[in-house]
């Protein structure tokens, strides 16, 4: 029994757990990771009851974690998709500073979507040894995390999930969130909306199935148009969609950049907003609320996603025998005026 005279319950009968010792401890297991990693400040009377738990059972953190309260040189990889767009770049800098937090070092990396890329990347972060990797996959690049996974490496998707069941993610209500930004269109009287996105990314097709519930339960007919996440094929999937469909009234826009070419369009075309298209795009980059009219969009809590990614590595690094876990955050609409009520012309009256 450890001196500080602490009372215990009885162990489990499996291997001890992180989630173990914040049981039996009376903590929750961030603050079991804070104390083993010396990430942040606890109580010392916390502190001596977490660790006289952990030594009366036996309880033993990874390597990683003890060369971490050993002081000595830490680093996390961060491997983004594209830091050229606004969501990547503050999600960077938001995992970046909840690192430095923890006097952690950070190993960045821009895969610019290329599968290949991001697997030479990956090398690199098992040459370097890194203490773990947060990364937004690209799409078709699994095996290669996979394979740092394999080395004993802890892993936290962020934005986008892997499809290695060992691997934690943080991700957003897609689906939820996209179907409440269509419904607006629909409730604003739009009978003839559009979708623009990309293929072959998850978080593109979880939009999707939100864009098609809504407009479906509307009973109204799925328009879509992919394209790549750029401005170009914003532009380009909306001139698609202006072509095939001249009755068009509203657009959804699975992407910033992509939202920017669709304005450019519209505007190529004489076509206002609000007035004779209502617009609801995915993400709340600076921007939507400086154009004519405000733009309506549904935000990803970017520094919330963050967080709680760089929180779930470090109770990785903690205990790599958790179970993998997905965190869902919920986005908020930002409504503005783009999504406002179809002003009737003459000839409706």
């Amino acid at each position: 029994m450890p001196s500080s005279g602490i009372g215990f319950m009885n162990p489990p009968s499996r291997r001890v757990r992180i989630d173990d010792i914040a049981k039996l401890a009376g903590v929750s297991s961030a603050t079991v990771s804070r104390v083993i990693s010396g990430a942040r400040p606890v109580s010392e009377s916390t502190r001596e009851r977490v660790l006289a738990t952990a030594q009366h059972f036996g309880y033993q953190p990874s390597q990683l974690a003890r060369n971490l309260r050993r002081g000595r040189a830490a680093t996390v990889g961060v491997l983004v998709s594209d830091i050229e767009n606004a969501h990547f770049a503050t999600m960077v800098r938001a995992i970046e500073e909840a690192l430095y937090a923890r006097g952690t070092r950070v190993l960045f990396c821009n895969t610019g979507e290329d599968t290949a890329k991001q697997s030479s990347y990956l090398e690199v972060m098992a040459a370097e040894r890194v203490m773990g990797v947060v990364i937004s996959p690209t799409p078709e690049g699994d095996s290669a995390v996979s394979r740092l996974m394999d080395l004993g490496t802890p892993v936290v998707a962020i934005d986008r999930p892997v499809s290695d069941p060992r691997a934690d993610s943080v991700v957003t209500d897609n689906a939820v969130a996209m179907a409440k930004g269509t419904q607006l269109l629909v409730d604003s009287g739009r009978r003839h909306i559009g979708w623009i996105g990309r293929d072959s990314v998850w978080t593109n097709s979880e939009r999707l199935a939100g864009y098609r519930s809504a407009v479906e339960l509307a009973g109204l007919q799925p328009i879509t148009a992919v394209s790549d996440f750029t401005v170009q094929g914003g532009y380009l999937a909306a001139e698609m969609l202006l072509d095939d469909h001249p009755d068009l009234d509203g657009l959804v826009i699975s992407n910033n950049h992509m939202t920017i070419g669709a304005l450019q369009a519209l505007r190529a075309r004489g076509i206002l907003v609000s007035d004779r298209m209502g617009v609801v795009a995915f993400d709340d980059p600076p921007w939507a609320s400086l154009v004519d009219p405000p733009l309506t969009t549904v935000a990803q809590p970017i520094w919330g996603m963050a967080n709680a990614a760089v929180d779930r590595l470090f109770m990785r690094i903690a205990d790599i025998s958790l179970p993998p876990e997905q965190i869902c955050v919920e986005c908020q609409l930002q409504i503005r005026a783009s999504s406002q009520i179809r002003r009737k012309s003459p000839n409706e009256e």
